[in-house]
């Protein structure tokens, strides 16, 4: 891909970076997240110590100073992504992740100090509860099915982690209508600021569940070679890691898998997964894997590699053991490793 420099002005410009940092599952508070080494901090960066220049589109850590730049760098440092596949994701969810008016409306607030309307954080998850009832178990014969399937994915697990299609798009955003004000699914995260409901090429939907099998995030993935990006995620921060409930503070071995394919993928032989996003592992997440021993089992590349020693030293740092799959050839996932093999 070849991007002139005012065609990637013309992107940044566009863009909110404190958007587009939420839309990425990093807390976001007050204009600071979390480091994304928190071993470089005293405390694991309890205190967030980067910081978004929202006017200007940077974002900067006050400890490492090689944790800085753009939104594109947000885009790349987070999802271990090189430049052309970052700005094909920014581009894919442009939509959602517009300054536009967010901006505008961002100095208004400031001039007119007028508060902004608190968020109704149980509406927006009655919303997706009604969203995913209005989705389908994924029938057999359906593409998502094959496309599975081509994973060594198949309907146990599908049936056990609740994916779901979305069969006819239409009557679902037709239905959300009906029901519910277009601000309140705009604020939800299901349409965007157009009045459309987002997910269009993107049919396959992939719920974050707790222990009682209630969603509370989900992703989107789409099914054909040309859309890009590949997924899409529900605005906010990820709540928790993908199938938590094999964290149940019990003892045992847990995988931990970059990304939610190959967590799905492990399922599928009877190991007990769970999935980051990305190589995204929120400090708050170690309390999770209490009584557990983790088997990293991120991509053998050089960002799976620096995340796995930077996630092993939190977990260690908590008293938990941890261990390293080791078994992936370069450049490969679990995925591709099980796939492939004989």
């Amino acid at each position: 891909m070849n991007i002139s420099d005012s065609e990637k002005k013309e992107l940044k410009d566009s863009l909110s970076i404190t958007v587009v940092a939420k839309r990425l599952g990093i807390n976001v508070v007050r204009g600071r997240f979390r480091c994304f080494f928190p071993e470089r901090h005293a405390h694991g960066d309890r205190t967030p110590s980067v910081s978004i220049n929202e006017e200007k589109g940077f974002f900067k850590c006050f400890v490492c100073e090689d944790v800085k730049g753009d939104v594109i760098s947000l885009v790349r440092m987070s999802l271990g992504l090189g430049f052309e596949n970052a700005v094909k994701w920014l581009r894919g969810d442009a939509p959602s992740i517009q300054r536009d008016m967010q901006k505008k409306n961002v100095r208004f607030a400031q001039k007119k100090v007028f508060p902004e309307k608190p968020a109704d954080k149980f509406a927006d998850k009655k919303i997706l509860f009604d969203f995913l009832n209005l989705l389908s178990p994924i029938p057999l014969n359906h593409r998502a099915a094959w496309w599975l399937a081509k994973r060594h994915i198949f309907k146990p697990v599908w049936d056990k982690v609740l994916l779901r299609v979305m069969l006819d798009y239409h009557r679902v955003s037709r239905e959300l209508r009906a029901k519910y004000s277009l601000e309140d699914l705009q604020n939800a995260g299901l349409f965007n600021s157009q009045g459309i409901l987002r997910f269009g090429r993107h049919p396959l939907i992939i719920p974050y569940i707790d222990e009682q099998r209630r969603p509370f995030y989900f992703k989107a993935r789409a099914l054909d070679k040309d859309v890009e990006p590949k997924e899409l995620n529900l605005q906010g921060s990820i709540p928790f890691p993908y199938n938590k409930a094999v964290l149940d503070g019990n003892p045992g071995i847990v995988y931990l898998c970059e990304g939610i394919i190959d967590t799905l993928t492990l399922l599928g032989y009877g190991f007990n997964a769970v999935g980051l996003p990305g190589i995204t592992f929120k400090p708050e997440w170690v309390e999770m894997f209490k009584n557990k021993k983790v088997m990293l089992c991120l991509d053998n590349d050089k960002a799976g590699r620096e995340a796995e020693s930077r996630i092993s030293g939190l977990l260690q740092a908590a008293g938990l053991e941890t261990h390293s799959f080791g078994l992936l050839p370069e450049g490969e996932d679990i995925n591709s490793w099980f796939t492939h093999r004989p």
